[in-house]
This record gives structure tokens, C-alpha cells and sequence, in this order.
């Protein structure tokens, strides 16, 4: 899918451009990019919200004050089904959080060619490379644990030896687990703008994330870490209002608790995917120089 170029400058970005460049798209696009969320999470928020109101009361609805105070032994009786809800309502989220994702990397880059911000035509983009997207992800995911199970292994072995063992538990492993979550959010976060810009098969989209990946492994995990810790303090600050308002008031308690989670997500969602956009594309441009003609079209004195 190309890109106009100008959501990059000629020089490599700095992580304080990616994340001034994922705010000032998100503002560029804010009304059409929270449709997308409001479309496609929103519904499932208010139906898990509604479901846990039912079979958890007190995992819901009570406000700030109730979840600091959650005696999570007080829905024993509904435990089978607390369990279902909160794991078909996580893979449905996970599911929609793709296509959300990709429909702002979508509308991103139509944006970016000139064209006007419109939602259906970049939903109907993000339906499309969804079964790349999800595949890709799940493979991830399975090579993830796999590397998780094969450190815990070599974990246990070490604990075995009195001293050292310890010594290297510390200094070696516990530092490759944290690199490892660190690289997986990475990949992760590629997957989505890879499969949108580039519409290829999910092996290609994963081979692509990886490869672009191991290009700038470090530069890329920090700024995909950087920019989850930053939308998650400021989604909850955005929910935080909410949960008072929920706490004081006589009924609805938790459609008002929804409506400030959907709130976090219509800023976490977009930034998370503009950011993960532009580093895509600026690790594509250096590598493979993609960017000639934008580069050709700067020079040009006008």
C-alpha cells in the first residue's frame, strides 16, 4: 500500500518523534480513528461489562473504591462463569483490538496520500488483511511461549546449582526474559502496520515484522515499550473520572465504567498504531529506500 511520505522527514526519527508524531496524527485523524474504536471495541466493552454485572457483581460497577477494595475470593460461587466471560470477552477483544488497529493504520496512510479521513473504506481494509494479521500473531504467540517454556526450563536447571546458579539467574536470565517481553511487544506491534502497508500472506508478514525487526532491535523495543507505558497511564487517567462518577452513581454503575474504558482505548488504540506505523515506515525507508521519490520531490527547489 503506498504511502505519500509525508508522515516521515528525511532524517531517522528519534523516539521523541515518534511519539510527537503518533499524538499530532492521532489529532489529525481523532474524529474518524474513534469511530473505528467507538465501531468496533465499544459494543463488546458494554457487553463484557453488562455480562460480569451479572455473574460478578462486585467485579464491576463499584467504582474506584470497589476495585481497591476487590476481595477477588467474593465471586467464588460464579467462578466458571467469571472465567468464561473474561476469556471470550479477552480473545473477542484481542480480535477487534486488530481490526481497530488496522483500520487506524489505514486511515493513517489515506490521510497521508491526500485523501479525505473517511471510516468505511479503511475498516474495509482492516477486514481484509484481519486473517494475515491474526494468523501472523498467533504464530508469534506460539513462538513466544515456546521461548518463555524453554528459559523457565533452563531456570529450574539452574536453580539446582547452589551459587553460581543464582548468580546467573540474575545477570543472564532474568535480563533475556525482560529483553524477550520486550522484543515480543515489538513484533507484535509490527504486525499490524506490516500487514496493511505491505497485503502480503501471514508467513510473509511475520517474515517482514522479524526482518524489520532485527534491523534495529533495541531502538524498536524501547520505543514500543515507551509508547505502551505512556497510553496505558494516560488511558487510565482518561477512566479514572469514570470510575468516580460510577462509584456515586445510584444504577448504571457499569455502563459508566465502559463508557471510560472505551474512552482509554479511543486514545490508546490510535497512538499505539500511529506509533508503530511510523516506526514501520521508518526503518522501511532506510532499508530499502523506498523513499527516493520523496526524497527527490524535498530537493526539488520550488
Amino acid at each position: 500500500m503506498p504511502f505519500d511520505g509525508q508522515l516521515l522527514p528525511l532524517r531517522r526519527l528519534t523516539v521523541a518523534d515518534v511519539l510527537d508524531g503518533a499524538f499530532r496524527t492521532f489529532r489529525a485523524v481523532f474524529a474518524p480513528a474513534a469511530v473505528i474504536v467507538l465501531v468496533i471495541i465499544g459494543p463488546l466493552q458494554f457487553a463484557t461489562n453488562l455480562v460480569l454485572s451479572r455473574v460478578a457483581p462486585g467485579i464491576v460497577g463499584g467504582g474506584l473504591s470497589a476495585i481497591i477494595d476487590l476481595d477477588v475470593f467474593a465471586a467464588a460461587p460464579a467462578d466458571n462463569a467469571l472465567v468464561l466471560t473474561n476469556l471470550v470477552s479477552g480473545l473477542l477483544g484481542y480480535l477487534l483490538s486488530l481490526v481497530a488497529s488496522a483500520g487506524v493504520v489505514a486511515l493513517l496512510l489515506a490521510v497521508d496520500r491526500g485523501e479525505e479521513g473517511q471510516v468505511t473504506s479503511p475498516l474495509g481494509l482492516a477486514f481484509k488483511v484481519l486473517l494475515p494479521t491474526l494468523i501472523a500473531s498467533f504464530l508469534l504467540g506460539v513462538l513466544g511461549i515456546g521461548a518463555a517454556i524453554a528459559l523457565a526450563i533452563g531456570s529450574l536447571v539452574l536453580l539446582v546449582i547452589p551459587i553460581l546458579g543464582v548468580v546467573v539467574m540474575v545477570l543472564v536470565v532474568l535480563p533475556l526474559y525482560l529483553l524477550g517481553i520486550a522484543s515480543f511487544v515489538a513484533l507484535i506491534s509490527l504486525v499490524v502496520p506490516v500487514a496493511v502497508v505491505e497485503r502480503q500472506g501471514p508467513l510473509a508478514t511475520l517474515a517482514r515484522a522479524v526482518r524489520v525487526f532485527t534491523r534495529q532491535p533495541l531502538r524498536i523495543a524501547w520505543i514500543s515499550l515507551l509508547i505502551g507505558v505512556v497510553t496505558v497511564i494516560l488511558a487510565l487517567a482518561l477512566q479514572l473520572p469514570f470510575l468516580l462518577l460510577s462509584e456515586v452513581a445510584p444504577t448504571g454503575g457499569w455502563a459508566i465504567e465502559a463508557l471510560g474504558e472505551t474512552a482509554g482505548q479511543i486514545l490508546s488504540v490510535p497512538v499505539s498504531a500511529a506509533a508503530a506505523l511510523l516506526v514501520y515506515l521508518d526503518v522501511r525507508v532506510r532499508w530499502e529506500a523506498v523513499d527516493l521519490r520523496h526524497r527527490a520531490r524535498t530537493l526539488v527547489p520550488r
